[in-house]
């Protein structure tokens, strides 16, 4: 069995294997204390009646604990690793991608937070430390989103991803009726929950709607449009121009698992569907 090696992605710079970076640094692994999702249950009190009522359930913040040892020479020589770390960790004040060598398909986004290195003991030559990493989402996400789903790689498909087969399918159509495969954990709702989803639309006549018969969320262009519609889960755009005004206002959300789509009002379309898949764990 390999060892375990950690990845990063600091803003838009490369990725890179933190352990190349620093000498003498080892990866641990990932503690499990923390990382778990962070539910939060929101209830409402009625005055005279007993017991509360459930309201909803979201997602909190969650820390992920990044446990790391260091070899080092001299005193010096921790000083150095310890600088490199930091400016390579901090320095940017980016948000970071990190992903394991034990399923590179997912990653988390996060940013770093105090973590003090010291010898384990007065005199030693090793540092056992941990870096814990904010997760303000508190979602784990594909690295690949769905329409880039055809150039997966081995870095594109791990376990726990709930795909159907290798991949979870296509998300470009050009018929009346299809269906949408969302493999995450959880529904992709763009308005509500914020989630990142962009649909791309051209279609032939003088209105369109999508409806997501699944859950019956729908969007209707109201007006022909000359170039590639870019819906984002809230607002429609050509060529970055806002269009909201040739549209119903209307929303699209993907339930987990299939979603049966019909379009009408247009003799032709061409659409597709862009989103990262969305995990628990």
């Amino acid at each position: 069995m390999s060892e375990p090696e950690i990845y990063v992605k600091v803003g838009n710079q490369p990725e890179i294997k933190l352990t190349d970076k620093i000498t003498g640094l080892s990866y641990l692994g990932m503690d499990d204390s923390g990382s778990s999702p962070q539910v939060v249950n929101n209830y409402q009190q009625l005055a005279a009646v007993d017991g509360q009522q459930f309201i909803s359930e979201a997602y909190d913040k969650r820390t992920m604990n990044e446990k790391f040892s260091l070899n080092f020479m001299d005193y010096e020589d921790l000083q150095l690793a310890k600088h490199k770390l930091y400016n390579l960790l901090f320095g940017s004040r980016q948000l970071i991608r990190i992903r394991h060598s034990i399923n590179m398909a997912k990653v988390y986004f996060a940013y770093p937070m105090t973590a003090d290195v010291a010898p384990i003991s007065p005199g030693a030559n090793v540092a056992t430390f941990t870096i814990p990493f904010e997760n303000p989402s508190g979602y784990w996400f594909s690295i690949f989103r769905s329409d880039t789903v055809k150039d997966f790689n081995g870095d594109g498909t791990g376990y726990g991803m709930n795909y159907l087969g290798n991949n979870p399918g296509d998300y470009h159509f050009n018929s009346m009726n299809f269906t949408v495969y969302n493999p995450s954990d959880v529904a992709i709702d763009p308005y509500y929950q914020h989630h990142d989803m962009k649909v791309l639309i051209r279609f032939s006549g003088s209105k369109c709607k999508i409806t997501n018969t699944t859950n019956n969320s729908s969007l209707e262009i109201t007006k022909s449009q000359s170039g590639v519609i870019t819906y984002d889960g809230v607002n429609c755009y050509v060529d970055n121009n806002n269009i909201n005004n040739d549209t119903d206002f209307g929303t699209i959300t993907l339930e987990r698992g299939n979603n049966n789509f019909q379009i009408t009002e247009c003799s032709s379309v061409d659409i597709t569907f862009s989103f990262p898949f969305i995990y628990l764990y």
